[in-house]
């Protein structure tokens, strides 16, 4: 197994919140045009790939311009997001949107996201992060149709281009209040009734948290469909979408979604998706890969049959004391 990593482009540089529009950071020290990103990237000596957006103009919107910046600094693009999201026509939603020019205008933008990847190397999937497909209050919405909507809509777009790989990622809300694709249960539901081989899940590990789940379970459960395409990796306190460094929070959970990993033979992607309001972002994102790498090292240094066993004995005292024993040496 040879996990590679890569980051969300879209995140790194200036950031902002509800009450710093303008973001925290000396936007003359940090720069976020697509070239500088990438190279700033590559100074980190630990990222293999890039996840990013196409934009309307720029390099961005060039499939030979992307490849020829990526290929200078040694990267792939791991995955591509369409910007059906933050953008005010998206506000009731995009390919579930009770209003059909709603629908068709999202339905055209991910098509040509998906003539985007196809001329991209390293065959990158279409993340369908469907933010805004969902509803906030009771009386609102129309369940069925809406449900009815996202499934049609996904298996035309499967069907568009079945060399391109579409990922359905959960998170239980926002910016909607509930979200249509709240968890990886729910999105494997979808990927069950689209039934098409080209659809598959990412697994956002912050998301997962917030749903007060479980990541290596979330994984194992995807894998068992084959439809474990991608994983999304950051921390976060349970209560909201953090996007903090990997591992800042947690350490026994990462362990475990690693030997899930190494169980179920996962060798793509994990793309680093934080969101660093304050700190240096590319030192963040390295951070946090070289925790992932680090936990990925701890499976063998505590054994991957030992691990085996102490889940088949299910013992919780034996289990503390197997990582205490790796970990404080």
């Amino acid at each position: 197994m040879a996990i590679k990593y890569s980051a969300i482009i879209g995140s790194l540089g200036q950031t902002s919140d509800r009450f710093m529009r303008m973001g925290y950071k000396d936007p003359q020290i940090d720069k976020v045009e697509f070239p500088d990103v990438i190279k700033s990237l590559e100074k980190t000596g630990c990222i293999q790939g890039a996840d990013l957006y196409q934009a309307p103009d720029g390099p961005l919107s060039d499939p030979d311009t992307v490849n020829e910046i990526l290929e200078a600094s040694g990267f792939v693009c791991s995955s591509v997001l369409p910007q059906v999201f933050g953008d005010r026509r998206w506000r009731y939603g995009s390919i579930a949107a009770a209003d059909p020019e709603t629908r068709k205008e999202a339905m055209a933008l991910i098509r040509k996201n998906i003539d985007f990847n196809a001329k991209l190397i390293g065959n990158p999937s279409v993340n369908l992060w469907l933010g805004q497909d969902g509803f906030d209050y009771p009386l609102q919405t129309d369940y069925t149709k809406q449900w009815d909507y996202l499934v049609k809509s996904v298996r035309e777009l499967a069907d568009y281009n079945p060399q391109i790989r579409l990922t359905l990622e959960g998170k239980i809300r926002e910016p909607r209040n509930r979200c249509l694709v709240d968890t990886t249960m729910t999105a494997l539901l979808i990927c069950m009734e689209v039934d098409r081989a080209n659809v598959g899940v990412a697994i956002d590990t912050g998301h997962v948290f917030q749903a007060q789940q479980n990541v290596a379970q979330n994984i194992e459960v995807a894998a068992r469909y084959q439809k474990l395409f991608m994983i999304h990796a950051n921390d976060n306190y349970n209560l909201w979408d953090d996007d903090m460094i990997v591992g800042s929070l947690r350490t026994t959970e990462f362990i475990e979604m690693f030997y899930s990993l190494r169980k179920c033979g996962y060798d793509g992607f994990i793309s680093v998706d934080i969101f660093p309001y304050r700190e240096d972002s590319y030192e963040a994102t390295r951070q946090s890969v070289l925790n992932m790498k680090k936990y990925e090292e701890m499976i063998d240094l505590i054994g991957y049959e030992k691990l085996e066993d102490v889940i088949a004995n299910g013992d919780p005292c034996e289990m503390t004391k197997l990582l205490r024993e790796a970990l404080y040496r």
